[in-house]
């Protein structure tokens, strides 16, 4: 198979149109290649099919061991499903007091509680491992920033962000921030939606709509036209989530007036699938599915190719 025949299949996995009986194998053929493109294609995959046979481990071992830092650094920051799913590991239901009672406490964590300590646990080292890149650092901080309600990784996203040496650091930080619901993340997100770097606004936009901050409507409004592409993408994105309900439908149409491009559009995409996730909960229905995480995925994993000196990231 080639290189371009390779980047089809992989495109078909990560668009569930592969047979899932067949998907692992393949999958673990293309995170063993020597490519470095297809290994990076083969991680964005891969989140579709992390609890099978064979991937967590592959991925765990690239996480440590890739020569290459790109292919390093994603294969951290794709590690999070293990952090989201094993977070119910260390958290208590029965000390968290904004918890309605009536609600069932959710279920065990499928992932096993061995795995989610040893992720963790090397992602705890490897965050500030002083001989690692510090784009294989923040990568790490991304996947850590799903139990930011530990103190210790609390404290790590806020002093990689007081500390950021660079402004991708700072973007990292932000993106954590936007993983749990905490008061002073929210302080600071807002605070950054006032940012003159354009790179730090987008992922503030962004972590303010992951945590629903309605508050943020005023500010994010403005920047539905802004000139900058990942601005407004994150902007556009954000209505479904963030606007008013009595005015969101309104808001969209007009919008989808505006902007015909292919990017316009996958941000559109997005508002409806979340405007559809708040609706039903706004009903009551508490079942209803989350698209937190799937944006998650879709912005931080689709920006491999972002040269850390180049403009904004791809969101």
């Amino acid at each position: 198979m080639n290189h371009s025949q390779a980047l089809k299949e992989l495109e078909l996995l990560e668009n569930y149109e592969f047979d899932r009986g067949d998907a692992p194998a393949r999958l673990l053929v293309h995170l063993a290649s020597n490519d470095s493109e297809i290994v990076l294609a083969a991680l964005r995959a891969s989140v579709s099919y992390f609890g099978l046979p064979g991937v967590w481990e592959r991925i765990f071992d690239l996480a440590a061991n890739a020569k290459d830092e790109e292919v390093r650094a994603i294969a951290n920051a794709t590690l999070w499903p293990v952090l989201q799913d094993g977070a119910g590991w260390d958290w208590n239901p029965e000390e968290d007091e904004t918890l309605d009672p009536e609600i069932p406490a959710p279920p065990e964590p499928l992932v096993p509680r061995e795995i989610y300590e040893l992720t963790k646990s090397k992602l705890l080292s490897r965050v500030d491992a002083h001989m690692e890149s510090m784009d294989v650092r923040r990568r790490c901080l991304e996947a850590l920033g799903h139990i930011a309600f530990l103190p210790e990784v609390r404290a790590l996203v806020l002093r990689f962000y007081q500390e950021a040496p660079t402004v991708w650091v700072k973007v990292s930080a932000i993106y954590a921030m936007g993983l749990t619901e905490d008061d002073e993340f929210e302080r600071i997100i807002l605070e950054e939606l006032r940012a003159a770097d354009e790179s730090v606004l987008a992922e503030a936009i962004h972590a303010a709509a992951n945590l629903r901050m309605e508050e943020a409507w005023e500010l994010v409004v403005g920047f539905v036209d802004h000139a900058n592409e990942d601005v407004r993408f994150e902007a556009m994105a954000a209505v479904g989530m963030l606007a008013p309900l009595e005015e969101v439908d309104e808001i969209l149409a007009d919008l989808t007036k505006k902007h015909r491009d292919p990017r316009s559009q996958d941000a559109f995409e997005i508002a409806a699938q979340t405007l559809e996730e708040r609706r039903l909960e706004e009903a009551g229905d508490l079942d209803g599915w989350r698209m937190d995480q799937v944006r998650d995925e879709i912005d931080r994993l689709t920006d491999t190719s972002i040269d850390p000196d180049g403009p904004g990231p791809k969101a």
